[in-house]
């Protein structure tokens, strides 16, 4: 494995690569923290280099309070194949318990949705000092899936990409916003996703708490920072459950905000899939188009 190498044979791995015989490797569950879930599987593409070889960060969805990283591992493969390296990742989960009881039970969750974009910060943190190690290059993107993208976006608008490190990202189908204009338009949501919203944002959803639903939400912290070069992917029925499906308005709402701000976004639609682009061919589609966009960069 490239990570036993001692840093005496990092002359020899140079020459190696200049060869172009390094191999493809897959490098499981990499520990960034001290939770259980923090872990990464690392794939590396044969033939990478630290002069070409584009990192991709993935994030699975799973409406914050579910989902692992290996079900986003086919999608991993798709990209490697294309000559990415990517490192996909895990990160702690808002807790469920109660919130389907018929009245939810409310309480707070120990883990929002900030301690899941420190996860992710710290994830990349330790990733972007492998890359040596891992001949990979210096230009990063970030891709997520549902909550994930949602997670994405902000960790590459948001305080954590100041240095510019993430060059694009990838919304799959993700959630832009969270904010709301008066409280009484969240009264009117069933109880269970109204304490939901509570658990993920991590404050009651009261006109005194409009800025922490904003702060939460990539389409208005794109507006404070000037985001970054974005694709939104929306699959034509983007429906869950009983949540309303805004996702093509909002998705042309955070597009259009991000190329007047000067970074230079699309929004395209994968005919015939559903939100989790489960059907026949729809991933392929969505890794074309995403890397696709990424490469233009």
């Amino acid at each position: 494995m490239i990570s036993s190498f001692s840093t005496a044979n990092l002359n020899i791995y140079a020459v190696v690569q200049y060869l172009g015989s390094i191999t493809e490797e897959r490098i499981a569950n990499v520990t960034y923290g001290n939770h259980e879930r923090h872990k990464m599987d690392v794939y590396l593409p044969e033939n990478r280099s630290t002069d070409e070889t584009g990192v991709i960060v993935l994030i699975h969805g799973g409406g914050f309070v579910a989902g692992d990283k290996t079900e986003l591992e086919p999608v991993a493969l798709k990209l490697m194949a294309k000559g990415f390296a990517v490192v996909n990742i895990n990160y702690r989960l808002v807790d469920l318990a109660g919130v389907l009881d018929d009245p939810p039970v409310h309480q707070a969750s120990p883990i929002n949705i900030h301690h899941q974009l420190d996860d992710i910060a710290a994830a990349v943190e330790l990733a972007w000092s492998k890359r040596t190690e891992w001949a990979v290059g210096d230009t990063w993107y970030i891709v997520g899936h549902s909550a994930g993208a949602t997670l994405a976006m902000l960790h590459a608008y948001g305080e954590d990409n100041a240095d510019g490190r993430i060059k694009a990202t990838a919304n799959l189908a993700g959630v832009t916003t969270f904010a709301f204009n008066d409280e009484s338009e969240v009264d009117l949501l069933d109880p269970r996703l109204k304490e939901l919203f509570y658990r993920i944002v991590g404050a009651e959803a009261t006109n005194e708490n409009k800025l922490a639903y904003m702060a939460a939400s990539p389409y208005w912290v794109a507006n404070n920072s000037g985001g970054v070069p974005t694709i939104s992917v929306r699959p034509e029925d983007n429906t869950i459950g009983p949540i309303p499906d805004l996702s093509e308005s909002q998705y042309n709402s955070l597009t259009t905000l991000l190329n007047s701000k000067g970074s230079a976004s699309v929004h395209v639609e994968i005919a015939g899939a559903g939100h989790g682009f489960g059907e026949p061919g729809k991933w392929d589609e969505v890794v074309a188009e995403t890397t696709a966009f990424f490469r233009a960069q």
